[in-house]
């Protein structure tokens, strides 16, 4: 009985420690970022959709956003959404990126 114990934990603790440790990458990545403000058609699912692509550079918000309207007018895409990222790493030169999903 002793040996069949012994057997079992290392894969009880394995198994223990692997949804430990998926659970807090989960929400690590599911956490929303407080300074990337997003435009889009539909908020609900946005972040589930991995095939968003970037589009262009802006130098306010009011840009992109109109741009991301204009080309969902357009039918170029179906949803948008603008983050305000550093343009060139380490540079610290925010603008307003516009992303898109088709």
């Amino acid at each position: 009985m002793k040996t069949r114990n012994f057997r079992l934990a290392p894969a009880v603790v394995v198994a223990t420690a692997g949804l430990l440790f998926a659970g807090t990458a989960g929400a690590a990545v599911a956490a929303p970022s407080d300074d990337s403000p997003s435009a889009t058609s539909s908020a609900a699912g946005e972040e589930a959709k991995a095939d968003w692509k970037p589009g262009a550079w802006y130098n306010d918000e009011a840009s992109c956003r109109e741009a991301g309207e204009k080309g969902k007018h357009d039918g170029k895409w179906g949803e948008y959404r603008c983050k305000h990222e550093e343009r060139h790493s380490g540079q610290y030169d925010y603008q307003w990126h516009l992303y898109y999903h088709r």
